[in-house]
């Protein structure tokens, strides 16, 4: 065999390894499981949401996922990919506590030293939950139903009309608590007679499921 040959033949043999290592690299059966971090493009209705262009299936515990998440994704050996979850520090909703967006006649936090009305959204025993906490200041009498807060975002939203119970001005005429709902739209709304004005309601405590 000539040099050249033995030459091109060596190279050729190179050329072939470096190939299959490469794709070695890429076959999770060949590398094993890995994990990385990825931000999310787009939201599924299947379970599962797109990051950096791969598609994943978001583990139960990932609730109220959005777009912009820098999220942890994992990689099985046979290659299926999971969300594990959004890192700390993500953007309301998401965990983080967020001012109700309250309509005219209603003020928090109700006078100093009371918290402001917030809610969150969490996931509790493998379920996605709304807590909420903090006062609201009421200076309009309440009909029949009335609105306190404007839509919430889609995420906060139940998937059907959660009745709730809060506490509210109570004296030796007044009862201290009121009646509520928080919608499949995402409105809280208080139930009462036209008069008199209920002065605040806490929230402290309250939640519903999603």
């Amino acid at each position: 065999m000539s040099k050249s040959s033995h030459t091109t033949h060596r190279d050729l043999k190179w050329a072939l390894q470096q190939q299959a290592k490469r794709a070695g690299e890429r076959a999770p059966s060949v590398r094993g499981a890995d994990w990385r971090l990825a931000t999310v493009t787009t939201l599924n209705t299947n379970g599962t949401l797109i990051a950096d262009g791969i598609t994943v299936r978001r583990m139960d515990t990932y609730q109220a996922p959005a777009v912009g998440d820098v999220i942890v994704i994992t990689q099985s050996g046979n290659g299926n990919w999971l969300a594990w979850g959004r890192l700390a520090g993500a953007a309301a909703p998401n965990g983080a506590w967020t001012t109700l967006p309250l309509l005219a006649g209603f003020t928090t936090p109700h006078g100093a030293g009371f918290g402001v009305a917030q809610y969150r959204v969490i996931n509790a025993f493998g379920t996605g939950r709304v807590e909420m906490r903090g006062t609201v200041g009421c200076n309009t009498a309440l009909t029949a139903q009335t609105n306190v807060t404007s839509a919430l975002p889609v995420d906060a939203r139940p998937s059907a009309s959660r009745r709730l119970v809060l506490g509210r001005t109570y004296s030796a005429t007044a009862v201290g608590a009121v009646a509520a709902e928080m919608t499949s739209g995402g409105v809280l709304s208080v139930f009462g007679s036209t008069s008199p004005s209920t002065g605040f309601f806490s929230l402290d405590g309250i939640y519903y499921d999603l």
